[in-house]
């Protein structure tokens, strides 16, 4: 029986516990490995030790990996793939997704439309930047998800006070136009396939539509979906290397649609229990016939 190695260090979360349950029933041994208790070893090869699987050969990876450890799980994932496993997805794209600027730069450059951004590094650029893009703005930190380190600043005064901590605590900053709708579309894409859709609505106490910061969701039928946002979706998710992804789309002023960001470990709790949809059957569906394909090819 193929082994897939599920990198995860919360066993209790609903992405995780669903993930194993689905693996297992389609016939997959899953294995749950804590990302912070590995040893990565280039012994002139690529060895890997874990108190949960030591020496354990693995077909397939699922990162299920947060953003503080996005560049721990980057580099687990380089050694598996190196070992010859199928990792979904791949330190490359994980890290590029994970970046928020980064992510939009590789965006725009592959010809989507993102919210207007700028990034900057020096506190001498502030005020020129705030004449350029003046508030309301959205300013962001470089990494995060769930909506933490996403603000609302609606006045110069307000912007110019974050903007000076963030500087003074990162050392570089992320300012986007403010885009006026409270809801948002986030799109769960598996390679290039649309699974689901659901539509987040932020709540009356918060401008973010994130789940977590108390935003409503409901489900969105696949088949009155704009076919331009299922588009959107499947080419955000592309562009960066991704074959599982959670695409956020939102609408402009003139009704256009925006890329606001690509997940890479997109929650499974909020969509499945909106739409009804068996993401996390996908998911194991999708990956034993990974496993397969390279089996047969071996």
């Amino acid at each position: 029986m193929a082994q897939v190695a599920l990198l995860s260090r919360q066993p209790e979360l609903y992405s995780t516990r669903r993930l194993q349950q689905a693996l297992a029933e389609c016939g997959l041994h899953v294995v749950r490995l804590a990302p912070e208790e590995f040893i990565l070893d280039l012994d002139g090869g690529f060895a890997w030790r874990h108190r949960e699987a030591e020496g354990t050969e693995v077909a397939a990876v699922l990162p299920r990996v947060g953003s503080p450890l996005t560049q721990l799980g980057a580099r687990i994932l380089r050694h598996f793939a190196a070992q010859g496993a199928y990792c979904l997805n791949g330190a490359d794209a994980l890290l590029a997704a994970r970046d928020k600027f980064g992510s939009l730069q590789i965006l725009r450059g592959a010809g989507l439309p993102v919210p207007r951004t700028a990034y900057f590094a020096h506190p001498s650029q502030r005020d020129t930047l705030l004449d350029a893009l003046p508030p309301p703005v959205v300013i962001k930190l470089l990494s995060g998800s769930q909506g933490v380190g996403v603000n609302l600043a609606e006045s110069r005064e307000a912007a110019s006070a974050l903007l000076d901590t963030l500087l003074h605590l990162q050392h570089e900053a992320m300012v986007q136009e403010y885009l006026p709708g409270r809801s948002d579309l986030r799109i769960i894409v598996l390679g290039g396939r649309v699974l689901a859709a659901m539509e987040r609505r932020a709540s009356t106490r918060d401008f973010r539509s994130n789940l977590h910061c108390g935003g409503q969701a409901r489900a969105w039928d696949l088949e009155a979906l704009d076919e331009t946002a299922q588009e959107l979706a499947r080419r955000a998710s592309a562009a960066l290397g991704l074959e599982l992804a959670g695409v956020d789309l939102m609408r402009a002023e003139d009704g256009s649609l925006r890329v606001l960001e690509v997940n890479p470990v997109p929650s499974l709790e909020g969509i499945e229990t909106a739409t009804g949809v068996d993401i996390a059957a996908a998911i194991a569906s999708w990956l034993r016939l990974r496993v397969e394909e390279r089996g047969r090819a071996a």
